[in-house]
Formats: C-alpha cells, structure tokens, sequence
C-alpha cells in the first residue's frame, strides 16, 4: 500500500512537472507591430505544430522545458524557451531586410548582397514621419554623402550635394522617377515613394553617362502587385509652423545708444527725430519696432492628406494615390504654397510572355511667393518707428514712413509695408506619362523592355505690384503686371535586352540598353503698366500704357545613348559589374562621350576559413572606379564680330580729295568655344558588414572624385574679353561611415544609428591661371589650385586697437590713422604694409563633416523615435552685418550693438560704433566670416499602433504626434545656418534668407 501511494505520489509530481500545459500568445511583425497571420509555430524536436489565426493570435500544448520554434517565410526564425511562462508575446524580424534587400540600380534592380557600388536605400517609413513638402527635405541627415540644405519658404528646392561639389555650373544631382530624367522632384509626394535609392559613386552611377556626374536619385513610386487583395491606404497630418532660433535685433533704446555713441551729429538726429514724432524724453524713444517679430507669425497652418489604393488580380494589378498638401509661411504676408498630386498605375499580364504597364504622376501647384527682400529691411530698418502711422495720411494703408525721422534713401524703408505689397503667384502643372512593354523572351532568361516617358509641364508665373505710397522712397506710381510663362515637353525612350542565367556556382547577367532623349524648354516674358488691380484684369493687353516689356528664350537638346551592364558572381562570393554608356548629344561639338566603370566584391563569410565563427554573419569588400559627365554646363556657342574703320585699313594714303581720305578696312573676328562635358573619373574603396546576430550592421567607404575639364570663363590672352571652356580640374574625396544597432528584449525594441561624412574640396588645375574670383566685389571668393572651390578671400582680424599706444607700436594702424576701436589687420608677411599680400584663405562654405544619427523605442503598440543632424567646418559670410559698409546707420543684431567697443579693454571682438562708419574698417575680413556650424534635433515622433477586428477584416491604425526640426545649437549670429546663397560662385552668403521653421504636427495612418 505504500508503495501504491508512494508511486501516485511521484507520478502526480511528475505530471506536474513535465506535464504538457496550454500555451497561448500573439505574434507581431518588429517593425510595423501588426499582427502576424498563418505564422507557423512548433514544438523544437516533436512533430506537434500549429499556425496563428487571422489575429496573430495561436494556442498550442507544451511542456515547460520545451521551446517553441516561430518560423514565416521571410522573416527570422525565432526560438523560444517556454519555461513557466503560459503567455507569449513574439515579434519576428524580416530576416532578409538587411542581406537579401532588393536595391533600385539604373534600369533595374539588384540584391543589396550582390553590389559592388555604395548604393544607399533609403528607409521610405522614416522619410514619411517628416512633414515636409519635398521629399529630399525629409532626407536631410539620413544619408551618408549626401548634404541637404533647407528653406523655409513655402515649396523651397533644397540644395542638395552629393559627395561635394566637382563643377562652377550645376551641382545637382539627376534624379530618375519611373524611369524619367528630372531636374528636381518638388512636384513628388513622400507616400507616393515606394523604393528610394542614391547612386552616390561612378560605377553605380555610369549607367546614366552624361547627366550623372553629381550622382543620382532614383525612385519607383507605389504599384499593386498580381493576386493583391485590394489595400486601401490613408496617411494625414495637421499642424503648424513657427520660427525656430529667432534672430533677436537690438531694440529702440539699444539702437539709440549705438547711434549717439559714433559721436556723429548727423546719426544721432534720427534718435532726437523718434523722439519728437513718436515720444520719449531726451535722447530715449519710446518706439522700439521689432521688425521680425512683426514680419513673422507663430503659427502658421501645414496640413497632408494622402490616400493609396492599390490591389491586383491573376491578369491585373493596379495603383491609384491622391494627396493635397497645403503650407503657409510665417512671413505675415501672402506666402503659401498648395499642391495636388494624382499617381495612377496599371499593369496587365496579355500573355504569359507579355507584360502591358502604365504610369501617369499629375501634379498641379499654386505658389505665393514672398518677397524676400523684407528680410533683409527688416535687419536694415531702424526700431525708432513704428509699423503704422495715423498721422501719415498720404499712405495708402496708413504704414508709417522712414523718412519721417530723417532717412531718405530708401534702404531703411518700413518691411512689413514691402512684404504687404507683394503679390507673386506661380501656377504649375505637371504630367508624367509612362508607357511600357515587358517581353519574357526566352524562360525568364531573356527580356526586353520597351518604355516611352514624358515630361509635360507649364509654369506661369504672374507678379502684380499694385499703385501704393508710403513715402517719396517707397511708392509704386503705376501698377505694374509681369507674366512669365516656361513651358517643358520632354521624353525618353528606353529599349532594354537583359540575359540572365547560371552554370553550377557561375551566375552572369548582361544587358544592353539604347536610349533617345530630347528635351525642349520655351519661355515667355512681357509686362506692362497700369493694370487694374482686379484679378480678372490681369492681362497686359489691359493696361493703359503700351508693354514695356517683352522677351523669348528657349532651348532644344537631343541625345542618343548606347548602354550596357554586366555582372557576374562565383558562389556568391567573388562579384564584378561592369558597365559602359556612349552618349551623343546636339549640345557640342564633339557629339560623344564614354563612360565606364567597373567594381570588385569578395564576401568573406562565405570563405570556409570563416564559415566556423560566430561573430560575423556578413562581410564583403568592394571596390570600384568609373567615369561620369557633366552636360548641365553651357552649350558650346560662337559669334563673328564685323569690325570697320580706319584701324582696320590695309591701304595707306589717300584719295579723292585734296586733303585726302582714308580707305575704310574690315575685318572679321570670330569667338567660338569648343566645349565638352565636365567628366568625372572616381574610385571607391567599401566595406560592408554585419555581425551580433545580424544586431549590428554597416559599412565603411572611401571615395575620391575627379572632376576634369572644369568648364569657367577665363581672360582671353592679348585680344582681352573672356572664353567660355574646359579649363580645370577639382577633386573631392573623404570617408563615409553608417553604422546600425537594432536588438528587441521580450516586448520592448530599441535601435541606434547614425551616419558621417568627411569632405576635402580642393582645386588641382586651373589650366594656368593663378586664381578664379566669384563671389561680390565687396567680399569675393577665390578658386586656386591647393584649396577649396570659391573659398572666402579677404584679412585675418587679429584684434581690436584698445588704445593710441598700441596704434602708434604698429606700422599698419599708423600708416592708415586708425583709432581706439578699429580692426587690427594681420600683417601675414610682416612688411608693415596692408595690401593684396595679406589678404588669405578665411574658409569655405562646404563642411568637413555632416552626420546625423537616430534612436528610436518600442513597447506593446507605442512607439518613439527620434532623428538628430548637424554639420561642422564650413564658413557663412554674414552679409546682414556687413552690408555695414554701405549702409552705416543701420540696425544690427543684439549681440552685435551691444557688444560693440566703448573703452579699453571692453572687448577685443567687436568694433567701436565710431569704427562702424569708417572706410578702414569694411574691408572684407574674418570678422564677417563666421562658423556655420550645428547641431540640429531634426524629427521627434511619438506613435501609438492598433487594430480594429471585425470578422476576418482587419483595420490598422497609427495615431502619431510629430515635431519636426524644433530646436538647433549653433554658434552662427544669423538666423539660420542652412545658407545658400545666390549663385553656386556665391555660395555660403546669408542676405535675405527665409527662416527655417519648427513643424508640430498631429496625424493617424488607417490601413484597410
């Protein structure tokens, strides 16, 4: 009887303890965290299975010490130990996301595995969190290599740089949408993109010969796939816009103060003017304007709706997407910019062999563009008047005058009056048919594709400046009415041959490719005066006065292209592409150009001497080298001149007269130029790698680009004038590093990463000329062999002269009776001379270094993610203050007026205001340059993801709460540090910039 008792007694502990329990659990995609259905889950070592229902949800018996095997075709098999846990909650990770990545390349696509080029995809989920209206805005920081420079403005293009900048002519880059040939992408919605890639090197980039030499974009929008249930998609977001890093102008009483500090009779009126008309006592007005603040607004409304369907049957698949977005600006004047954007795409399958497709993009635009020029008022103006004045009643809309306290010439006229009578609207249209054929020739060996592509596109801009008066210095006598019409037809026509196969281990590919191209541009220009201020009447032929103005320009360019690509792989291990591209084109003479290029891979972890590790899950080498063209430059031209007189007779003496007349003479001299693309011959070495359980992943290159043939106007040697041609060379070269964390504990997911770029600009040859100037004569930029492209030329500033004594120790203060206050120039040779000699390299507008990086969470259905960005060692001319020379009673930043040298040892930085209005101390110098250097916290995102179930249907939703770009650190005193400039020779000038705004936003996904 014991051991009956002691027996049950075991087998109920046994039961207990290695009894079989019921397990239950919900299986959730890692980054989406939507549920999974028909996952398939295991017991490890036992033939017992089951799969997750329509819910991700899944019950199956096990015992404690088993472990379930998670397993989905694509993603990761997981292993889970069960333990005493009766609940599971399991996130799988797409398993080939990182090696077995599908890339966009020139006229196809490639796994990310078998590049041998630094070809960067583009996470299209973290480009739509950004609220911007142009997709390459939101790329700013995400990539490596490529630096993106932002506006404010409403609609702005940002400038965008790939690997620096190799040409004086066209520093952009080309983009490719569904195969066409664009110059920027500002009509394109971000969730219209499905696959974004950048060919940043030659061999990548060769396929596209002559127009990519500043490298590429390509990008495939959103297609339905065959057998698709139809997917309905809704994406929108609500918010507004305010000023971030708000410049802080020196108010009414520091302006005062400044003015009667320079000891100058006349500058000190204006403050005793201010007080007489609009109060105060003494010399201590009552008016302080706050010319920002009152041209800027705090909330300024942007609002997105997008919306996708997409499905497809056994024959057919489809795409139709629909987006409006809509953006004020913060300038406080008519500023905005709408779009509505229309994406249809349509694929049938008519035969086994044949594939018809479809693709149409249409975009139609309005933008209020503001006048810029109140920027630049606004730091120019003086805070001792105000915005309105009752008691100037000759004003049309009772602005108050500068000239009521004394100025009078027109650069102190009131801003917001400027900004106020401004209207200049462009309509845009945009049509991007495509039409293709895919033939399956030969068992998906052999394919060729024919696709015919379009640009049709029309900008009419009109600009009404209507009859106004503030003053005798800001007034419009007459309306005025300009329009302007461009207008682009432009195609693509692209035949394809791709052969694919394999022998055992050997896998091969080859295609062969021709293209014909033209594109046309024609632009109209007329104005005239007196137009009724009615909308209705805004046509020139309505004006009272005759046209005063009209103008045509136009261009036509043809090309023709032969193309072909080659790859090959051995085990997936030793991989080699090569391509070559001959380009003819109608704009020079030389009608072709070559380009090849050629790269090299060994994935190392498929050696067998690493097969064994556990570290490395994915290494490969690459190198690569090709050649790229530059035609953005200027088409070759010539033009013969008829010179006649008495310098150009061959015959001496004289006739008919008793005094004698001269025989006039011709002759003829003919400018022509010979030119022919920028090219640019680059080489790339790479490493990839991933290891930690495919945890960590990244990549290391090394790039150098040589830009030859760089095409500038240079002196023409005894005649004089200058020739247009194919002089110089530049090269830019540097690392890029992108490195990737990403790692998931129970239900909580983090990840890491971040990307630097180091940048060297330097000019090799200038085909025998000393240097190069651009920029403006007051501050000029300089192009030499041995430094950067159109560096800051101008003094070194060593200091300010605290008194006589020191003036009278230094040669240069002497000679030129400088004064307590002044400048000390640095005299580089020591000759005590201030002159040319001195003058030196005071930096350049392009950085050493870009970065940006990014950390984002997850736990259950939230999620938090947050994007940071920044560049260092680039310089900004601060043109605001130094228009100081021209203008000395202007305003001037805080930090600027209140700082400014009022005694020994007050500062050794800043000028005295007496210096503010001398000659000696305007020369372009270091103390206008300063760093534009910063740090920027780019997108914050906090989302919160859920599904609603009904039955077998399911609807996904995402509620998310964004702040785009809302704070940055920087040193520079302007308002922003994202400075173009007018003109690539005038880069990195800051006069009128647009400020660049923070973006809160509310907005939900639904997915049905």
């Amino acid at each position: 009887m014991r051991n009956l008792s002691a027996l049950f007694l075991t087998s109920m502990v046994i039961s207990v303890a290695y009894g079989q329990t019921s397990i239950q659990g919900v299986v959730k995609d890692g980054s989406s965290m939507i549920s999974m259905p028909g996952v398939t889950i295991s017991i490890k070592g036992k033939a017992a299975s089951t799969k997750t229902d329509a819910t991700g949800k899944f019950q199956i018996n096990a015992s404690p010490t088993d472990s379930l095997v998670f397993n989905f075709l694509g993603y990761r098999t997981q292993t889970v130990y069960i333990g005493n846990q009766t609940q599971l909650n399991v996130f799988l990770e797409n398993e080939n996301k990182a090696l077995e990545e599908v890339v966009v390349i020139g006229y196809g696509t490639a796994n990310k595995n078998d590049l041998t080029a630094p070809v960067s995809n583009v996470n299209i989920e973290n480009l739509t969190k950004r609220t911007t209206s142009n997709p390459m805005q939101a790329l700013q920081g995400s990539v490596s290599g490529v630096q993106v420079i932002t506006s404010g403005a409403p609609g702005s293009s940002p400038t965008v740089r790939i690997r620096g900048v190799g040409s004086l002519n066209n520093e952009n880059p080309l983009y490719v949408v569904d195969g066409m040939f664009l110059d920027n992408i500002d009509f394109l919605n971000s969730n219209d993109i499905e696959n974004m890639s950048i060919l940043k090197d030659a061999s990548g980039a060769a396929i596209y010969g002559v127009r990519a030499a500043n490298g590429v974009v390509i990008i495939t929008t959103k297609k339905g796939k065959m057998n698709m249930k139809t997917r309905v998609n809704y994406e929108g977001y609500i918010g507004f816009q305010r000023p971030v890093n708000m410049l802080k102008m020196a108010n009414g009483s520091q302006y005062a103060a400044m003015q009667l500090a320079k000891g100058i009779k006349a500058d000190s009126l204006y403050v005793v003017n201010s007080v007489t008309k609009f109060g105060g006592t003494g010399f201590s007005p009552n008016t302080s304007t706050d010319w920002y603040g009152e041209l800027l607004k705090n909330n300024a409304p942007m609002q997105s709706h997008s919306l996708d369907i997409m499905g497809g049957t056994e024959k057919i698949n489809y795409s139709f997407g629909a987006n409006l977005l809509d953006q004020e600006g913060i300038m406080s004047a008519k500023n905005e910019y709408k779009r509505y954007n229309l994406r249809f795409q349509m694929e049938a399958k008519a035969f086994d062999w044949l594939k018809l497709g479809f693709t149409a993009h249409l975009s139609n635009s309005i933008l209020f563009s503001p006048n810029n020029g109140a920027f630049m008022l606004a730091y120019y103006a003086s805070p001792l008047y105000p915005v309105y004045d009752s008691n100037n009643t000759l004003a049309t809309d009772g602005f108050a005058s500068s000239t009521s306290i004394g100025y009078n010439n027109g650069v102190f006229n009131n801003p917001v009056a400027a900004a106020h009578y401004n209207y200049d609207r462009t309509k845009a249209f945009q049509l991007l048919p495509s039409f293709y054929a895919d033939l399956n020739i030969w068992k998906d060996k052999i394919t060729f594709r024919t696709q015919f592509s379009q640009k049709l596109g029309s900008n009419h801009n009109y600009n009404y400046r209507p009859q106004y008066y503030v003053d005798n210095t800001q007034r419009s006598q007459l309306s005025n009415l300009k329009s302007v019409q461009d207008r682009y037809t432009n195609y693509i026509w692209d035949n394809l041959l791709t052969y694919k196969d394999n022998a055992g281990d050997h896998n091969w590919s080859l295609l062969l490719g021709q293209s014909v191209r033209e594109d046309r541009w024609r632009k109209t220009e007329v104005s005239a005066d007196d137009i009724p201020k009615n909308e209705e009447s805004w046509y020139v032929n309505l004006g009272t006065r005759s046209i005063t103005g009209y103008s045509e320009d136009g261009t036509r360019n043809a090309g023709l292209s032969y193309f072909a690509r080659g790859t090959y792989d051995y085990k997936k291990t030793y991989l080699l592409t090569a391509t070559f591209r001959a380009d003819g084109s109608s704009k020079y003479q030389t009608r072709w150009g070559y380009f090849p290029s050629v790269g090299l891979g060994w994935v190392l972890t498929n050696e067998n001497f690493l097969k064994d590790q556990n570290v490395l899950n994915h290494l490969k080498l690459r190198g690569s080298w090709g050649k790229l063209g530059n035609d953005g430059i200027n088409a070759n031209a010539g033009y013969a001149i008829l010179n006649t007189g008495n310098d150009f007779s061959g015959i001496f003496g004289s006739i008919n007269s008793a005094n004698g007349a001269f025989v006039p003479g011709y002759t003829i001299e003919s400018q022509f130029s010979r030119i022919g693309w920028e090219v640019v011959e680059e080489w790339d070495f790479g490493l990839d790698f991933t290891l930690a359980n495919q945890k960590l992943k990244g990549s290391v290159d090394y790039y150098h680009r040589l830009t030859t043939g760089l095409a500038f106007d240079r002196t023409r040697a005894l005649r004089g004038g200058t020739i247009y041609g194919n002089f110089g060379d530049v090269a830019n070269s540097g690392f890029e590093f992108n490195l990737n964390w990403a790692d998931r504990v129970g239900e909580f997911g983090y990840h890491i990463g971040g990307n630097l770029t180091t940048l060297k600009n330097e000019v090799k040859d200038l085909g025998g000329i000393a240097y190069l100037t651009g920029g403006q004569s007051e501050f000029p930029t300089r192009s030499q062999v041995g430094s950067p492209l159109n560096y800051f030329y101008g003094y070194q500033i060593a200091g300010i002269y605290q008194n006589q004594t020191q003036i009278d120790a230094d040669p240069i203060g002497k000679a030129n009776n400088a004064k307590p206050g002044y400048f000390i120039y640095n005299d580089r040779n020591g000759d005590g001379i201030l002159d040319e000699k001195d003058r030196t390299n005071l930096g350049s507008y392009l950085p050493n270094i870009t970065y940006g990086f990014n950390v984002g969470f997850d736990y259950k259905n939230f999620d938090l993610s947050i994007a940071f960005q920044g560049q260092a060692g680039n310089k900004i001319l601060n043109q605001n203050r130094a228009q100081r020379s021209k203008f000395s009673m202007m305003n001037g930043d805080a930090e600027f007026v209140t700082n400014l040298w009022n005694g020994e040892g007050s500062t050794n930085l800043y000028p005295s205001a007496y210096a503010t209005t001398q000659n000696y101390n305007f020369a372009a110098s270091s103390f206008w340059v300063e760093s534009g250097s910063y740090f920027r916290i780019q997108n914050i995102q906090l989302g919160y993801n859920f599904q609603i179930s009904k039955g077998e249907k399911k609807t996904g939703l995402r509620i998310f709460a964004t702040a785009d770009r809302p704070a940055i650190f920087t040193k520079y005193s302007g308002f922003t540090p994202e400075v173009t400039g007018d003109g690539i020779s005038a880069r990195g000038y800051d006069l009128n910039v647009y400020p660049v705004s923070a973006t809160y936003s509310l907005g939900v996904r639904v997915s049905y």
